[in-house]
This record gives structure tokens, C-alpha cells and sequence, in this order.
């Protein structure tokens, strides 16, 4: 008994010795880094989407009743930009406890027309880890604004951003709307809406479970529903997305790793990633968005709210080659379901608006000693629908180009690593319309818009 005794006591101590040493080993740091997306951009064909109608010159087989006027926008268009700025502040300030500050400088149109630099929070949260286990397990809640980890993730696997946004963070043209001469009724402006299909960060919570030997992270948001730029308009309806990624290798990968440590070596060679992943997300609208202005957020008459709901899965595949080179192959699959209950004489009717696109994405390192890992031959296609339901036949109605909006967007891109924190590259971007859609600076009609980039990111 007394030799039980001894043994529970000295575990207990043995124990309280360890923590206190882990205790006075840890120091608290504050990292500060940044990642800025800037370039240079030049419009290949001249052309841009429809802006201005020539209400003299009416025809009904062009895509908004009336031809386009010429001279729209500047000839030969090219311009230096700066997409992006961000400044990352991360702090770990106890073993279990982290936080994270990053401000967001960029571009957008001030109340007299101009285009200015302004600065917003992106991120401001705090993460605890409670539970820690060595097989790997862990359990963490995140509270502030936040990542939407579908977004984040995606991200990182696609591997450019400052190439182009990845499918459900990219501004897709959702609708356009058509501005009449009150005396004529005569069509003469083409203003166009644009959306994502959520917002890349919000004010809420996650958690996240990551399983044993990590073979898999889950992720439960509840979020305000707003994006990280509307906080001032106060939701009383919260949303909630829920996210998982598995990674069936882990196990393995793991084992390879310490091969690849034991043997000092600087790379695995074969498969190095292969991850399914999905989401579910689950809103309610407020009256107001999506144009839903009629009436309460509840139809009494549907009896249901608002809905803005989404759905998604992606692949991603990597291959080390022997020694030098690799090939990245991925995609991801989403779809969205907004309903807007409308108010009409006699009743409420049901407007769903269905939405569903993919995204493909190439990455090829060749095998060649010289170039190591800085030389990247990249390709991506996208394919995006605003409504898959059936729509509008006559180039005047209002909803002509959400029925008759799909759209493709094809990158082509040679990227060169000189450093992990630079990236530097050109990359040709064609966007594409399933309608004469774009016009060019002679007035013609077409159905692309076909642009080159230098692309510089910068991540420290």
C-alpha cells in the first residue's frame, strides 16, 4: 500500500515538475510580417463589360435591347496596381493562447468618384487551445473576427492568391440592372452587380477539432452573416458553416517525414498531400439583402426566412518527383441557394435563385536540378453559373443576364520563386461570357475579356 502511495505521489509531483518546467520555458513573442498583392495590368483586346447603351441605335438580338456606344473607357488601357497590403500581427501569449491583429489596406471609390486607399481590420481574434493531446488530437476556439476557413484553406492549397481570388471568394457578375430615359423608356446604362459567394472573414466563433494522428480538422462557426466589411448593420440572425478537411495519408506521411529528418534529407519524394475536404453553410437573410426589401424577414406565407444557403467539396493532389520537380492537381465544387420571398398583389411568391460553379487548378515543377523549386508552370479553369434555373428569353427583361450569365475564367501563368517570401510571375487571364457581354473600344461586340499581368507577392 505504502509502495502505491509512494508511486501515486511521486507521479503527481513528477507531473507538477514537468508543467512548471514547461511553464518557465515558454516566453511570449509577438511576430509582425506582411503579404502584399501587387502588379501591373494590361487589357489585351481593349475591351471591357457594357457600361453605356446607344439608346438611338436599339436591336433586340443584342444581349440589353441597344447596341453599345464606342469610346466607353480609355484606348489601350494598362495600369500599375496595388490589390492588396496586409500587415499580420501574431502573438502567442501563453502556451494555449494566441492572437492575431491584421489591419487591410485597399482600393475603393470614394462618395466623389475616386478611387483611394483605405484601411480596415480584416482580422481580430484570439484562439485557446484547451486540449492538446500527443497523438496529435487538439480542441481550439477562436472568438473575433475571423477566417472563413473554407476560404483560408482553399488558399493555401491553389497556392496564388495574389494571382487571382479562388472561386468562392471571386467577384462573380451576379446580375446587372438597366437604367431607362424616364421620356423615351429607351435603355442607355448597364450597371452590373457583383458577388462572392461568402465573405472571407466575419465577427464570430469557431471551433475547431483536429482528430488523432490528424487525419482530420472540423470546423463550427457561428457568424454574424455580414462579412468583415458590414459590422455596422447588426444581424439578428446568425449563420453557421461547418467545415472538414480529411487527409487519409497522415499516418503515412508522418512515418516519412521522420524518415526524411532521420536521413537529413530536404524533401519527401512521391505523394505529399492528398486532401477531400467540404462545407456546409447554413444563412438567413435580413430585409435588405439580396434585394429582399419587402416585407419582414419572415414570410408568414412560405413560412420560412430568407435563405442563403452553400455547399462544397474540393480535391487537392501533390507529387513529389524524384529528387526534383513536382505536379499539384485540385478542385473545388460549390453551389448556393439564395430564396427571396417577393411581395406581389394576392400574395408572396417563392424567388429561388439557384448558383453553382467548379474551379480547376494545375501546378507543374519540372524535374530539373537547375531550377529547383522556383520555376512554376500554373493553369486554372473556373466555371461559374448565377442561376441554374430555367430564365428569360427577351434582352430587355430585368433578369436577362442572371439566366443568361455563365461565365469561365481561364489563368495561364509562369511563376518564379527567387525566395519563399517573393513570388514573381506572368499570367494571362481570359474571362468569358456566354453572351456578347463585352465591348470594345470601337463599339463592337464580344464575348471575353482577355488580359496580362505581372504578378509580385510579397509574404513575410
Amino acid at each position: 500500500m505504502r509502495k502505491i502511495l509512494f508511486s501515486i505521489i511521486f507521479i503527481v509531483v513528477l507531473s507538477l515538475s514537468s508543467n512548471a518546467q514547461d511553464k518557465s520555458e515558454f516566453k511570449q513573442e509577438v511576430k509582425i510580417g506582411g503579404v502584399v498583392f501587387t502588379g501591373w495590368q494590361y487589357n489585351i483586346d481593349n475591351a471591357d463589360f457594357i457600361k453605356t447603351l446607344d439608346s438611338t441605335s436599339l436591336n433586340s438580338s443584342a444581349p440589353f435591347g441597344a447596341n453599345p456606344k464606342a469610346n466607353q473607357f480609355e484606348t489601350s488601357r494598362n495600369t500599375f496596381y496595388l490589390e492588396r497590403a496586409y500587415i499580420n500581427i501574431k502573438a502567442s501569449l501563453t502556451p494555449q493562447i494566441t492572437v492575431r491583429l491584421t489591419p487591410d489596406v485597399y482600393s475603393a471609390t470614394d462618395g466623389s468618384g475616386k478611387t483611394q486607399y483605405f484601411t480596415q481590420i480584416k482580422y481580430a481574434n484570439f484562439d485557446y487551445m484547451p486540449v492538446l493531446s500527443d497523438n496529435g488530437m487538439s480542441l481550439s476556439f477562436s472568438l473575433g473576427i475571423i477566417p472563413n476557413k473554407w476560404i483560408e484553406n482553399i488558399e493555401k492549397y491553389y497556392g496564388y492568391r495574389g494571382v487571382a481570388k479562388t472561386f468562392t471568394d471571386y467577384s462573380w457578375v451576379t446580375n446587372t440592372t438597366l437604367s431607362k430615359n424616364p421620356v423615351s423608356g429607351k435603355p442607355y446604362v448597364v450597371s452590373s452587380s457583383t458577388g462572392s459567394f461568402f465573405s472571407s472573414a466575419d465577427l464570430g466563433m469557431t471551433t475547431k477539432f483536429t482528430f488523432p494522428q490528424k487525419y482530420a480538422d472540423l470546423y463550427v462557426s457561428i457568424l454574424n452573416g455580414n462579412g468583415f466589411r458590414y459590422e455596422g448593420f447588426d444581424n439578428r440572425f446568425k449563420d453557421i458553416m461547418v467545415t472538414g478537411f480529411i487527409y487519409p495519408l497522415a499516418g503515412e506521411l508522418a512515418k516519412k517525414t521522420e524518415q526524411m529528418k532521420k536521413y537529413k534529407k530536404t524533401r519527401i519524394d512521391g505523394i505529399v498531400d492528398l486532401t477531400i475536404g467540404g462545407f456546409a453553410y447554413i444563412g438567413t437573410l435580413d430585409k435588405g439583402e439580396f434585394g429582399a426589401v419587402n416585407g419582414s424577414s419572415y414570410s408568414s406565407t412560405l413560412g420560412q426566412h430568407y435563405q442563403n444557403n452553400r455547399f462544397g467539396g474540393m480535391l487537392n493532389f501533390k507529387y513529389n518527383f524524384d529528387k526534383f520537380g513536382s505536379i499539384k492537381i485540385g478542385g473545388e465544387f460549390s453551389m448556393q441557394s439564395n430564396i427571396v420571398p417577393n411581395s406581389l398583389a394576392g400574395g408572396v411568391i417563392d424567388s429561388t435563385v439557384n448558383a453553382s460553379g467548379f474551379s480547376t487548378w494545375l501546378e507543374f515543377n519540372p524535374p530539373v536540378e537547375s531550377l529547383g523549386d522556383k520555376l512554376f508552370l500554373t493553369f486554372r479553369y473556373d466555371m461559374f453559373n448565377p442561376n441554374t434555373t430555367t430564365g428569360a428569353s427577351a434582352t430587355t427583361d430585368p433578369t436577362y443576364f442572371l439566366n443568361n450569365g455563365k461565365q469561365t475564367l481561364m489563368i495561364v501563368g509562369l511563376m518564379f520563386k527567387p525566395a519563399k517570401i517573393l513570388t514573381l510571375g506572368l499570367s494571362y487571364q481570359r474571362t468569358g461570357y456566354d453572351q456578347n457581354y463585352v465591348v470594345k473600344y470601337d463599339g463592337s461586340t464580344t464575348s471575353s475579356i482577355n488580359r496580362l499581368y505581372f504578378n509580385t507577392v510579397l509574404d513575410f
